[in-house]
């Protein structure tokens, strides 16, 4: 059974890679509700002289100092309510930069994420949870599995950070199309 689950595991990993990659350059999910920065020169001349460390940055910023009394949270709490009604808001992923882009380790890795990804699923299928005896039933478990993880995380981007609407639909449907396909050659391999 091993085996089965670690070949299932490799080849659900090599869809998903593959349904992916296809599914951004092809069609063009991997895009869908991004943009470009205006005025990026400014923006990026700005950002290298106030931001130094690489970071998950949320805007406006609560007050997250430790050690606050009730009545200072309280405060700090009014006053980051009244920041964030006023606006901007959003989040920012920055690295301050001064490497090469490498393109193959970021497909190696995305590789990797897929295969291991694929692993918990074949141990899932392997085990018969939820009876999921016939191929088809264990097509649709990874397919659920897929649709699951991409709600999940995907409304919670939307309702916390305000990703675009249109993104996470797209975020929904890529994560969906990935796993039917894995679905389809991992339920050929890996039976309970």
């Amino acid at each position: 059974m091993t085996k089965k689950v670690l070949l299932g595991a490799l080849v659900g990993g090599i869809v998903v890679f593959i349904v992916g990659s296809l599914l951004h350059t092809v069609l063009g999910l991997g895009a869908v509700g991004v943009k470009a920065v205006p005025q990026e020169d400014a923006v990026l001349s700005a950002m290298r002289s106030a931001i130094h460390e690489p970071g998950f940055y949320i805007f406006p910023a609560p007050n997250m100092a430790p050690g606050r009394t009730k009545e200072q949270m309280n405060a700090d709490n009014a006053a980051y309510a009244a920041k964030y009604q006023q606006g901007p808001s959003g989040i920012l992923v920055y690295s301050p930069g001064g490497t090469a882009l490498n393109y193959g380790k970021l497909l190696g890795g995305e590789f990797a994420i897929d295969v291991i990804s694929a692993f918990f699923l074949a141990c899932i299928l392997a085990m018969g949870a939820g009876g999921v005896s016939s191929y088809w039933k264990r097509v649709f478990a990874v397919t659920l599995a897929g649709l699951f993880a991409a709600v999940f995380l995907g409304l919670e981007y939307w309702n916390w950070y305000s990703f675009p609407a249109n993104y996470i639909c797209a975020y929904i449907a890529n994560g969906v199309l990935d796993w039917y396909f894995a679905g389809l050659a991992m339920a050929a391999i890996v039976k309970q």
